[in-house]
């Protein structure tokens, strides 16, 4: 499974009628946060929207309120309103959100990720070949100023000599 950064959340989240209901309790707010924490459990968990610390071991209320610093009965009381509102549903002892891959498109998010580890892998490959290239145009340049350097000595050194008669000895 990908690791998976971003969850997907709609525009129109505080819309939704079964939100309306969770902010319209008591301690609303808190209920939609816990939400939001579960919606990013879910995501880090990246087993198709379980709750679960591996694979085949479930997340348990208790470890749920470990994890969000809030005591069992509030998350066991939360678990049950989002469960009655059908957000989340029971599966193999798994607590799921419901229509996870409706709302995350957690394989369209994989294929993203592949696209983008090709595009990165492109513009390396692009880069490096950039580099090559500057360095083999530097290299020619040096060349170029060490003939013209060399030719300007020449020239020197025979403007020197034309003053003075060889003498072979």
């Amino acid at each position: 499974m990908a690791n998976l950064q971003w969850l997907k959340l709609s525009t129109d989240f505080f819309d939704n009628n079964k939100i309306k209901l969770l902010e319209s309790e008591k301690d609303g707010d808190t209920i939609i946060r816990v939400w939001i924490q579960l919606l990013i459990t879910a995501m880090k968990s990246n087993y198709q929207g379980r709750l679960s610390i591996t694979e085949d071991k479930p997340m348990t209320a208790d470890d749920i309120s470990k994890i969000m610093g809030k005591s069992e009965k509030k998350i066991t009381k939360y678990l049950e309103k989002f469960e009655e509102l059908q957000m989340i549903i029971i599966e193999e002892n798994f607590y799921k959100i419901k229509n996870w891959s409706k709302y995350q498109s957690a394989d369209k998010l994989e294929e993203i990720r592949i696209q983008n580890c090709l595009r990165q892998q492109k513009y390396r490959e692009k880069k490096k070949s950039e580099t090559e290239k500057s360095n083999v145009t530097i290299t020619q340049h040096n060349t170029k100023e060490e003939k013209k350097t060399r030719n300007k000595i020449e020239k020197e050194g025979d403007k020197n000599r034309s003053g003075f008669k060889e003498f072979k000895l």
